[in-house]
Order: C-alpha cells, then structure tokens, then sequence
C-alpha cells in the first residue's frame, strides 16, 4: 500500500503536464483560428477567464476589465469604418448601423463563429450549465479578447482582426438590418420585463428644408428616457431611437450584479 502512495505524487504530476500540454494546444489552435498571435499570451488567458473560474480566490484577475476597454475599442472602430464607409451619412445613421453591429446578439454570433466559447475558462458548474455559450458571456468574452489583442498589438492589430471576423461591413448590414426590428425587439423586452410601463416615442425636434427632413425622435420607457435617434423619416428616427434603448437596456443587464457575467 505504501509504494503506491509513494506512486500517487507522480500519477498526479504526470496528469497535471497532460492537462497543461492540453490547454497549450487549444490556445494555440485558438489563435490561428482567430488570425492573431499573442506575444504576451497572460493578456489571451486573461481574456478568457470568466469571473467564476476564481470564484474562491476573486482577487485574482478575470475578463471584465479587459471587456470594458473592448468595448470602448469595438465603437472607435467601428465609428472609423463607418465614417468612410457612408461619406453622406448624417450623425444618426452612423450611430444607428454602429450599434445594429455592437448589440449583444450580433456579438455572442460572431464570438460563436470564431469558438470563443470552447476555449473559455470558467467554474465546473458554470461549465455545466452551458455557461459557456451564453449569449452574454461571449459577448464578455469576445470584447475582452479585442482589448487584449489592443494591449497586445496596438489598435491596428485589433482592427484587422475585428473587421477581418466581420468581413464586408456593408454587405453585413444589409443582411443584419432585413432581420433587425428594434421597435419590436424592444417591445418584446418591455411587456417581459417591465409590463407595467408603457413606451413612447416623442417628436423632439424637426429640421432642414421640406425636400430634406430631418427629424430627432426620443424613446421612454415609464418616465425614462432611454434613447434618441435622427431619420430622414420619422419611421427611421423611432427605428434608431430604439436602437439606443436596446444597446442602453443591454448594457444596463451587463452591469447588474447578478448578471450572467458574474454569476458562478
């Protein structure tokens, strides 16, 4: 009994290199799948730390303050292509396409199409739930990994990467925005999670000569306003003043405590 005692350290070490020759392996796979090589690879492993792995040991760090810088990286990109992109797109336009290609959907789709999910570290259980599939885990998860390749690489290299995911900017759109319906997305959202209070869109403002409206619409929900958007129709201004509720509405669960990001 004894000698395998003695034995048992070695087994244990020997299992220990497997697992990290393992997990070496699916990063390294991870990064010729995503085009992008890590030359600091602690800010990939940050990245893909969700805050369950340490959840007996939080001082340890996680994927949400890289997360808050991606997301600030995600817009200025964004905001750059899309500003050549439509040389006479007005402000709500721009802001409109911006956030129909930020919203969380589209984000936890695009985190899928690269396996973001599969090279997640997270708690047992979290894992067992399926927690690594949830829509606002990837979407966590896939604007971490864009400030990470930031810090990395510098904003070049997480531009190439994020349009490179994305492909052809216009063509997406066109394709994202025949399935997009932010009004009734965000009536949906409304009658499920605050029933009581109703929406309202309001002509705020109305400007430009009579063959070049320009209309400024805001959304409230209850007595909280939570959108503003610009149109050459007032159908268009509503449609992107629902747009801002919907990434406001998105971002306000993201910081919820009891979130899907923080949840174990």
């Amino acid at each position: 009994m004894s000698f395998f005692r003695k034995l048992l350290p070695f087994f244990e070490k020997k299992k220990s290199r497997s697992h990290a020759t393992n997990q070496d392996q699916k990063l390294l796979n991870f990064q010729q799948r995503i085009g992008y090589s890590f030359k600091h690879p602690i800010l990939l492993t940050e990245a893909l730390t969700h805050p369950s792995f340490h959840e007996h040991k939080r001082q340890k760090p996680n994927n949400q303050r890289l997360e808050f810088l991606g997301d600030s990286i995600l817009g200025a990109i964004l905001a750059e292509e899309l500003f050549h992109l439509f040389p006479k797109g007005d402000e709500g336009t721009l802001s409109r396409n911006r956030a129909v290609l930020a919203r969380g959907s589209f984000l936890a789709e695009l985190a899928r199409s690269i396996e973001l999910g599969n090279v997640l570290r997270m708690s047992s259980s979290e894992r067992k739930n399926r927690g690594n599939q949830r829509s606002s885990v990837l979407e966590d998860g896939i604007e971490a990994l864009i400030g990470a390749i930031f810090l990395d690489g510098g904003m070049e290299a997480a531009r190439d990467r994020v349009l490179g995911w994305m492909g052809d900017l216009s063509n997406l759109l066109e394709q994202t925005q025949v399935q997009f319906n932010p009004k009734g997305q965000l009536q949906e959202i409304v009658q499920a999670t605050r029933p009581k209070d109703k929406i309202r869109y309001k002509l705020e403002r109305e400007s430009g000569p009579p063959h070049l409206r320009t209309f400024t619409i805001t959304v409230s929900i209850g007595e909280e306003e939570l959108g503003r958007g610009q149109g050459k129709s007032k159908k268009e201004a509503e449609e992107a003043a629902a747009t801002m509720a919907l990434a406001s509405l998105e971002q306000s669960d993201k910081s919820t405590p009891c979130g899907d990001s923080g949840s174990a």
